[in-house]
C-alpha cells in the first residue's frame, strides 16, 4: 500500500499500519521530519511507537518504505 505522510510519499505493508499511524497523527511535523531526513542523509531511520513496536524507514527511489522490525 502507499500513503502520504508529512509531504512524502510511503509504501508499507499491513503489518507497518501502526508506524503509519505513528507518523502521520501521533507525532508533530517537525519530529516526523527527522525520520525523513535520516532516512533520506543515510539511507533509512529506525524509531518506536508509543506501544513498543520498532520500524524501519527507508529510501527507496524518489519514495519511502516503512517496515514494521521483528524480533
Amino acid at each position: 500500500m502507499k500513503t502520504f505522510i508529512k509531504g512524502h510519499t510511503v509504501e508499507y505493508d499491513d503489518d507497518a499500519k501502526g508506524g503509519v499511524r505513528y507518523l502521520t497523527y501521533l507525532i508533530d511535523a517537525e519530529e516526523a521530519k527527522v525520520f525523513f531526513n535520516q532516512a533520506f542523509s543515510r539511507g533509512s531511520a529506525s524509531f518506536e511507537d508509543q506501544m513498543g513496536y520498532d520500524y524501519k524507514l527507508s529510501l527507496n527511489g524518489s519514495e519511502y518504505r516503512l517496515e514494521r522490525v521483528k524480533h
